[in-house]
C-alpha cells in the first residue's frame, strides 16, 4: 500500500512535519510504503483554473505521487484557525484524484485543539469524495520538544491514525476498485455507488 504525505508548513523547520513523520512511522510499521511530498521545497506555484501547469516541473512530480497512492497523510499548521495557504493550494489542484482514498489529518497549533483547522482539512477531502478518518490530533506548540510529540496522548492517537490510514485504507480501496469494476458491467451504475461516477 503506497501512502503519500503532505505537510504545509511555511517553513522547512514545521511541527507539521513532526506530526506527518510520526504517522508516516507508524504506518510503515504496519507494511505501508509512504513517499512525501514537501510543499514548501517544490515551490509551488498558486493554483489556477485557466493554467495546466505541464510544464512545472514540481506540479507535475506532485500530481504523478498523488495518483500512485492509495491513501494520504496530510498535516497542516493552523493560521487564524484554518489550514495553511500551502495545504489550500494543494487540495485546489486536485478532485477526482482523491475519490474512494482514506486520509489521516493532523494540525499542529499554537495553542489550540486544531478543530478549526482540522474541520477544514475534513471538509475539503469530503468535497472530492475522499474519507477522512473519524478522529483527529491537535498538537500545541509547547507539546514538541527537540523535534518530538512530548504529551504521550496526542503522540498514542498519531499512531493509532498511522495504524488505522493502513487498515482501513486497504479496506475502503479494494471496495471502491470492486465498485469501480461494477460500474463497467452495470447498465444502472448506481447500483455500483458514488464509484460509478470514476469509470
Amino acid at each position: 500500500m503506497k501512502i503519500l504525505a503532505i505537510y504545509g508548513s511555511t517553513h522547512q523547520d514545521g511541527n507539521s512535519r513532526v506530526l506527518a513523520q510520526t504517522i508516516a512511522q507508524s504506518a510503515q510499521q504496519h507494511g505501508a510504503e509512504v513517499m512525501t511530498f514537501d510543499v514548501l521545497h517544490k515551490d509551488l506555484p498558486l493554483f489556477r483554473t485557466d493554467k495546466d501547469f505541464g510544464d512545472h516541473e514540481g506540479v507535475q512530480e506532485m500530481r504523478s505521487l498523488v495518483s500512485a497512492a492509495d491513501a494520504f497523510i496530510v498535516v497542516s499548521p493552523e493560521y487564524h484557525g484554518c489550514m495553511s495557504n500551502a495545504i489550500k493550494n494543494f487540495f485546489d489542484f486536485h478532485y477526482q484524484q482523491f475519490a474512494g482514498k482514506v486520509f489521516a489529518i493532523a494540525t499542529a497549533t499554537g495553542g489550540s485543539l486544531g478543530v478549526s483547522c482540522n474541520s477544514q482539512m475534513r471538509i475539503a477531502i469530503q468535497h472530492c469524495h475522499g474519507w477522512a478518518l473519524p478522529y483527529q490530533v491537535g498538537v500545541k506548540a509547547y507539546e514538541f520538544v527537540d523535534g518530538e510529540v512530548v504529551n504521550e496522548k496526542a503522540k498514542d492517537r498519531l499512531v493509532r491514525l498511522g495504524r488505522d490510514l493502513v487498515v482501513y485504507g486497504k479496506m475502503l480501496k479494494q471496495q471502491f476498485d470492486a465498485d469501480k469494476a461494477l460500474a463497467v458491467q452495470q447498465e444502472d451504475k448506481a447500483q455500483a455507488g458514488f464509484a460509478g461516477w470514476y469509470v
